[in-house]
């Protein structure tokens, strides 16, 4: 996988020996005086940053392991997923199977992320990377690589379908514009808080960044396309401009998901999230 060197400069600080980072590939540094090679499988030492950046060599390909992972994604979040799931070779064959049922007979092609990578190590030759680190993965992909891979492999994995959308329509020469604004305001502030309250609607939702709005019906399909967003959330009574939009989507995706969120309610908070977090987990393809 490849990380930047700054990231590997943060973890090699601040965890030092016990988080591993090894090369995945030899590493040539040229400057005025000659050359150096950095092996393949040799650490990442914080010593090497300088030269490495008066090189230009700003990312470095670094072997896969989970602890590694684990710490990327404690401290860059937004950069680096958590995995929303894990299986076992033959439990993920039979998911890309599912997978590409649905994509069949939906105009939305969904696929799932790699969270981890696999390699091909031989003596004296470079480590061949079988499964890539962020690759994603369909049918077609997924049956040329399974074939090079262990069958006792665990397969951690993300979908490309992320995000929640909350549509709202507002118009401001409606007489109840103010009070139509702070019920949206409230339910997007609810979302928001999510993490905070303790509520984690998917491993690999992040709050602050993958929370779309919409408040015109027309803008809403072409928001769906655009974000590949797994839910949509409407906040008040559904009349015919929200059916016609909502019609849309369901043409374009048959495995859409729609929520009605009318009240977000303070005092119910934890149970309206915890509610979200179930519709958003649940995959209608599957």
């Amino acid at each position: 996988m490849r990380i930047n060197i700054k990231e590997a400069l943060m973890i090699a600080d601040k965890y030092d020996s016990s988080v591993e980072i090894l090369y995945l590939t030899d590493i040539q540094i040229s400057n005025n005086t000659g050359s150096v090679t950095i092996p393949k499988d040799t650490p990442f030492d914080p010593s090497q940053y300088e030269y490495l950046e008066r090189a230009n060599i700003l990312n470095i390909d670094v072997q896969y392991n989970e602890k590694l992972y684990a710490k990327l994604v404690s401290n860059y979040p937004v950069i680096y997923r958590a995995p929303s799931g894990r299986k076992s070779l033959i439990e993920f064959d039979r998911y890309i199977d599912s997978l590409e049922s649905a994509n069949a007979s939906s105009r939305r092609k969904r696929s799932i992320i790699s969270i981890c990578e696999f390699y091909k190590k031989t003596v004296g030759q470079p480590h061949e990377v079988i499964l890539k680190f962020g690759e994603k993965l369909n049918y077609k992909r997924w049956n040329e690589i399974k074939m090079n891979m262990n069958r006792n492999s665990m397969i951690s994995y993300r979908f490309d379908e992320c995000g929640i959308i909350v549509f709202f329509i507002l118009n401001a020469a409606d007489p109840n514009y103010s009070h139509n604004f702070m019920k949206f305001t409230e339910l997007v502030s609810l979302i928001i808080d999510s993490k905070r309250l303790g509520i984690i609607l998917s491993p690999d939702f992040d709050p602050e960044t993958d929370l779309y709005t919409v408040n015109a019906s027309k803008n809403l399909l072409k928001s769906y396309v655009e974000t590949n967003a797994s839910l949509i959330i409407v906040g008040e009574d559904i009349n015919d401009e929200y059916k016609e939009a909502l019609s849309q989507v369901k043409f374009y995706d048959r495995y859409a998901k729609f929520m009605l969120i009318k009240n977000p309610d303070p005092s119910r908070k934890v149970e309206i999230l915890a509610q979200i977090k179930n519709c958003y987990g649940n995959r209608l393809w599957e």
